[in-house]
């Protein structure tokens, strides 16, 4: 038996706006009615016609999805970088993109990087405003002038755990803004005399005038608002040889040094390879990109880059004085040949360096009981002056038995690394029994 169900279906719809259109389709496929005409329906909406019938079709443009960044593929190495655990340090923005150029090949632009990170809450938290003080903007003739300063106290890791901390002596020519920068282990007169005179030597000649700060290695006497200060005899003298003019700031003024103390977080950027850099080799050839970099940037000043403008300043520079004079003021070293055992000797003594520079000739500097060891002009490694026959740095030993021990795992050769450890210090108490 059939049952038959009577239904009163209301076919009455409101049609408001052209969003409703797609409910008057139903209705018309439903009941078999014949299309709308719609340029009555245009009109009644106050539509164009086309558009009445797009909405009564469906066919809407949908919604774009928005369209992939490329920097939201570096999403999980930002997070990486900017992360709590990890020992790189960005002070800026801008050390954030240029590492990321530098080093993971990233090739958007600035401002879409400054907008990506802002626009991203833990990222922009990270980079705390600095605060900048007001400094009177003044322009040098070219030649005159040049700012010099140190950064100090950069404590850094290298990825084997070792830690050194590292100082860059800085030297800024006031009217191209050209930069030389080199790094050494401290600030003491030594290494100032040796950074200045490598970089005039670097400059190519010496500008007329230098500006510096009240540090002991070159005023015996700050120069204060109401004292000119005294200049240390040493340095004094050394000005003299160049034939340069020393011009100490006023205490507690650091913006009369601004074109030094502005570009001075740039060289911070030599923290971003903190921990991850093997050795001084490697990280001096990070600070050279970082200066390289730096000189060939468009100068907001100057309108050029650096390295443009100075390939005119230099012509103004004053002639360097004769090569025995730059000689005399630059570190005392002596040179040495590394052996088979990664080892080099000094005063009877053998001290060790990086395995691949077994069979070239370094150079030894001896200062404040340390030794400062350089290789092509970088520091590649620091010992103590020590009285044990034979003194290895723990990560140059482990790279030599590496290397002698190819196919063993690291954790074999660590093993066999503080077993010989242990004999080598065992031997150099014997030694000094003996001695």
């Amino acid at each position: 038996m059939n049952m038959i169900l009577k239904m009163n279906i209301n076919t009455e719809i409101d049609i408001n706006s052209v969003k409703d259109l797609d409910k008057l389709k139903i209705l018309v496929e439903v009941n078999n009615l014949e299309k709308p005409n719609f340029s009555e329906l245009g009109r009644t909406l106050g539509v164009d016609r086309r558009t009445a019938k797009k909405y009564y079709e469906g066919n809407l443009k949908k919604e774009r999805k928005q369209k992939k960044s490329k920097i939201d593929d570096y999403h999980d190495i930002i997070t990486s970088l900017l992360s709590k655990d990890n020992k790189q340090i960005f002070y800026y923005k801008s050390h954030l993109y240029r590492y990321l150029v530098r080093e993971h090949g990233l090739t958007c632009s600035r401002s879409n990087f400054n907008y990506f990170i802002l626009n991203n809450k833990k990222f922009a938290e990270y980079f705390k405003p600095k605060s900048k003080k007001d400094a009177i903007k003044s322009e040098t003739p070219f030649g005159k002038q040049a700012q010099f300063d140190w950064k100090e106290k950069l404590k850094f890791s290298f990825r084997n755990g070792s830690e050194m901390v590292l100082n860059v002596g800085s030297l800024v020519l006031s009217a191209s803004r050209f930069k030389v920068w080199t790094i050494y282990p401290s600030t003491n007169q030594n290494h100032l005399f040796d950074f200045l005179v490598n970089a005039f030597e670097t400059l190519g000649g010496v500008p007329k005038e230098i500006l510096i700060d009240n540090a002991s290695t070159m005023m015996d006497q700050a120069r204060t608002e109401r004292s000119k200060g005294k200049i240390n005899n040493k340095f004094k003298q050394l000005a003299d040889d160049f034939e340069f003019k020393v011009v100490p700031c006023i205490r507690a003024r650091p913006n009369t040094k601004a074109k030094v103390e502005n570009p001075m977080r740039v060289i911070d950027e030599i923290m971003n390879y903190n921990g991850i850099v093997e050795n001084l080799e490697e990280l001096h050839k990070k600070m050279n990109i970082i200066t390289n970099e730096a000189n060939s940037r468009i100068c907001q000043a100057t309108g050029l880059p650096p390295i443009l403008v100075f390939n005119k300043e230099k012509e103004h520079l004053l002639p360097l004085p004769h090569d025995k004079v730059c000689s005399f003021y630059k570190n005392i070293t002596a040179s040495a040949k590394v052996n088979t055992n990664a080892l080099f000797k000094y005063k009877q003594n053998m001290y060790s360096v990086p395995p691949e520079l077994i069979g070239k000739t370094i150079v030894i500097e001896a200062t404040e009981n340390n030794l400062y060891v350089y290789y092509n002009k970088n520091l590649v490694t620091i010992h103590s002056i020590s009285k044990s026959k034979v003194n290895y740095h723990n990560d140059h030993h482990i790279q030599l038995l590496g290397m002698t021990f190819k196919s063993q795992n690291e954790e074999t050769v660590s093993e066999y690394a503080n077993k010989h450890f242990k004999e080598l210090e065992k031997f150099n108490e014997q030694l000094s029994e003996i001695m």
